[in-house]
């Protein structure tokens, strides 16, 4: 499907990105937004792909004929994961005469981008499987495909990790770079700032704020446009949080309360999320983030009820199952990740226990 853009708001447009049917066989891609702001412009979630990326190439050209004129450009990715740290190249078809590209200093390793598919997923796998054996997780018919990868984990698992990494980043678009290297935002330079009767702790940038906001990752970050009441989420509000291991259902919650306390003192009418509709209006974003507060707290609830209930029961997937039979929250979230990659309701578990104390 070609990319959709609409102008949200003057000087923001979307590119809609699109979701995945199944993780293994075409890949999740981020919405994209251009922001315009005089002789600046902002490409937040420069998204992966060359369907995209391409609409974003006409766009800039568009503009350019329209003799817009760009002193800077910046690209922020709102984490460093593979549907959203891709395509920074474009910030060589802006051709300004500054440019920056900005990713948390935790989404980086060894000084790179965590961004390259066949790394990215081993990791997932690697980390998964501190709690779980996760090829034992996949429903009919895709438990048949993971046998081998099973029977190998048994004898090699970090062979089978790699083997299954090779062969699932094979949809996947590899990054591509510009001549710009991406810049970490360090945490150290971390700022409090007075919004009026409000404070925000964030990176400055010009007008703007670039704001920690962890949980769905260490590295995830918001954009934060006073002036256009614009928050930029990425994938804060993503259904399936906390999605992997390195997640933080803790962190989820409290970067969510504080994009709400951002909206009830006034400062957001406008939530843009990387995943999904945009949200206008005051009301609507706060009913978007109090729903998804309440789900995570009901979520932690639950698994929390599950491991007493099931009398200190540590064996993920059989808490897994038990949710996923007695409760309707987790029959939804294990429906939405069907047949994309069912680990991830494995994952909620895990990290609801760790952050509990319950798993080391």
């Amino acid at each position: 499907m070609k990319p959709k853009s609409a102008e949200i708001r003057s000087g923001i447009v979307l590119f809609q990105g699109r979701i995945s049917h199944n993780l293994m066989l075409d890949p999740m891609v981020s919405h994209t937004y251009f922001l315009e702001d005089g002789d600046e412009v902002i490409i937040f979630d420069p998204s992966c792909g060359q369907e995209i990326a391409k609409e974003i190439e006409a766009h800039i050209r568009s503009r350019r004929k329209a003799e817009a004129e760009w002193r800077k450009a910046i690209l922020i990715a709102g984490h460093s994961h593979m549907d959203h740290a891709n395509n920074f190249y474009l910030s060589d078809v802006i051709g300004a005469q500054e440019t920056h590209a900005f990713i948390h200093e935790r989404g980086f390793q060894d000084g790179r981008v965590m961004n390259e598919p066949v790394a990215f997923i081993e990791k997932v796998i690697e980390e998964s499987r501190k709690y779980y054996n996760p090829y034992m997780t996949f429903s009919i018919p895709y438990n048949l495909l993971m046998y081998p990868f099973a029977a190998l984990h048994a004898l090699f698992p970090a062979l089978a990790a790699k083997v299954f990494s090779v062969i699932g980043a094979i949809p996947w678009p590899r990054p591509v770079n510009g001549s710009v290297q991406p810049e970490p935002l360090g945490e150290s330079e971390l700022q409090v700032i007075e919004l009026g009767n409000v404070k925000a702790k964030g990176w400055r940038l010009g007008n703007k704020l670039i704001l920690p906001t962890p949980g769905h990752s260490p590295c995830s970050i918001s954009l934060f446009w006073p002036e256009k009441k614009a928050l930029f989420i990425s994938d804060a509000d993503w259904i399936g949080n906390p999605v992997f291991i390195s997640s933080s259902l803790r962190d989820c919650i409290s970067s969510l309360r504080r994009m709400r306390e951002l909206t009830e003192a006034g400062k957001v009418d406008l939530l843009l999320p990387a995943h999904g509709q945009v949200k206008e209006c005051g009301e609507e974003v706060l009913g978007h983030l109090d729903s998804h507060i309440r789900r995570l707290e009901d979520m932690r609830n639950e698994v929390l009820s599950a491991y007493h209930s099931c009398g200190g029961e540590k064996d993920v997937c059989k808490l897994t199952r038990v949710l996923t039979q007695r409760s309707p929250l987790f029959r939804m979230l294990k429906l939405v990740n069907y047949p994309r990659l069912v680990v991830f309701v494995h994952n909620v578990v895990a990290v609801c226990l760790r952050e509990e104390g319950i798993l080391n």
